[in-house]
């Protein structure tokens, strides 16, 4: 018996590939921010971004799982040849991500003062609330490109959206060394000018996507029929989009805040250990991105067969889904741990050797736990389609804020193990979280089976 459905596998890949590298030039406009900002400015200005970045995706991150609840009612539909209900669903994901939006930027411009009472290095604040400020303004722009990208992967159409991200980030590449170092008639920017290019690079995605999808057999008709007549909402709809969105927004924001909190935890050591646990986190980040392709690709063959309720096969894309998630993260653990002592250099100047040096320790613990992040990704795209998502949310809770941060803080702190600590913490609460996850599915899937025997 094969271990993976050869069938299964190419729909996968075929959906999934587009997706990553989607995710691939998403994370890589942070990626690359690291890396000029690291090696342009040194070791405080990346902590500075790090820090930001951190409180930045805390919030930002709600946004984004709110907007999640529009590509298994997208699928769902679809597989009915429903065009009408696809167009509700598009419009009720516009106006929620658009209010949502607003919230969230209006939240992050009244946090910024709280910098100043967090207990962080106090070099690095003055360049966090500048980077703070002006990625506040980058949500507005971002939502809508979400709600459109949602739309047209729900569709199954996924390179639209990867095409607009490669496009985004190339510009983001490039501003960042203009702004940064001031080029071109501008004045010098530094940390402010890494988040000004992103901010940019932002609104022309989503520029290029609405052309993308306007011009493309798939998407097209959705986007011409959109309409914001107060006669075409209704309250079931919204109710319903945020019972699958709110839930997944609390998951989601539940594991960045973790990750925003080891951050802060970090910080009370000193700044070495946050800019290490940031060149960590990002390559951490990079291969998690990537596997959000699985994710994806998961809802939406998932969301396929429960509208036709084939829950048999619905088990089997399931399991065949989170072995190819396992499969690829132990080829990015295995280059992690290969490496460990180049990757480093590439974020900060070569001076900074006690922070290359802890951060090559970090790539250690971070190639054993990429294989229980993957997993637990992909088992959260595979519970979405089958539009379950509140027990979810209170699983990731439990993994993260009642195991790792208090755990983290203890060796951390406590124990004094520094940024290396808190990193033990993490995997284990990603283990944790891909453990409980993966048994929730199987539980669900077997129940629909028995049920329809």
């Amino acid at each position: 018996m094969n271990f993976l459905d050869r069938n299964y596998t190419k729909q996968t890949v075929k959906l999934a590939l587009p997706v990553m590298l989607t995710q691939l030039g998403q994370v890589s406009v942070q990626l690359f921010d690291n890396i000029i900002v690291g090696n342009l400015l040194g070791a405080n200005a990346l902590a500075a971004v790090s820090l930001g970045n951190a409180l930045f995706f805390s919030v930002f991150v709600f946004g984004l799982g709110i907007s999640f609840a529009i590509p298994p009612l997208v699928s769902e539909a679809h597989s009915q040849n429903k065009h009408d209900r696809i167009n509700s669903v598009f419009r009720h994901g516009f106006v929620l991500n658009m209010a949502v939006g607003l919230l969230l930027m209006i939240l992050l411009l009244a946090f910024r003062p709280l910098l100043y009472h967090l207990d962080q290095p106090k070099e690095i604040i003055p360049d966090t609330e500048i980077y703070l400020t002006v990625m506040a303004f980058s949500i507005l722009p971002f939502m809508t490109f979400q709600t459109l990208r949602e739309v047209s992967e729900g569709l199954g159409y996924t390179i639209g959206v990867t095409k607009a991200t490669i496009f985004a980030n190339v510009i983001n590449i490039g501003l960042n060394y203009v702004f940064i170092k001031g080029m071109f008639g501008f004045p010098p920017m530094g940390v402010k000018g890494s988040a000004i290019a992103t901010l940019i690079a932002r609104i022309f995605m989503l520029a290029f996507l609405y052309f993308v999808m306007v011009n493309h057999q798939t998407t097209k008709r959705y986007v011409k029929d959109f309409s914001l007549k107060i006669g075409l909402f209704t309250k079931r709809m919204f109710t319903k989009m945020l019972k699958l969105g709110l839930p997944t927004a609390l998951q989601m924001f539940f594991e960045v805040t973790a990750f925003a909190g080891a951050a802060f935890i970090c910080g009370m050591i000193s700044a070495k250990d946050i800019a290490s646990h940031q060149i960590a986190l990002s390559m951490a980040s990079f291969t998690f991105n990537l596997c959000i392709g699985f994710s994806v690709a998961s809802t939406v063959m998932i969301g396929r067969k429960l509208g036709q309720r084939d829950f048999m096969e619905l088990r089997k894309v399931g399991v065949n889904n989170i072995k190819i998630a396992f499969i690829f993260m132990v080829l990015c653990g295995a280059f992690f741990i290969l490496a460990r002592n180049t990757l480093p250099t590439f974020f900060t100047k070569k001076e900074d050797v006690e922070v290359i040096q802890l951060a090559s320790k970090l790539l250690i613990i971070a190639s054993l736990f990429q294989l229980s992040d993957g997993i637990q990704v992909t088992a959260l795209g595979i519970l979405r389609g089958i539009q379950d998502v509140k027990i979810p949310s209170y699983l990731t809770f439990f993994a993260y804020w009642i195991i790792t941060i208090p755990l983290g803080f203890y060796l951390c702190v406590t124990l004094k193990m520094g940024a290396f600590g808190m990193w033990i913490a993490l995997g284990l609460g990603l283990t944790i979280s891909a453990v409980l996850l993966v048994y929730r599915f199987l539980k669900l899937s077997g129940k629909r089976i028995k049920a329809n025997t």
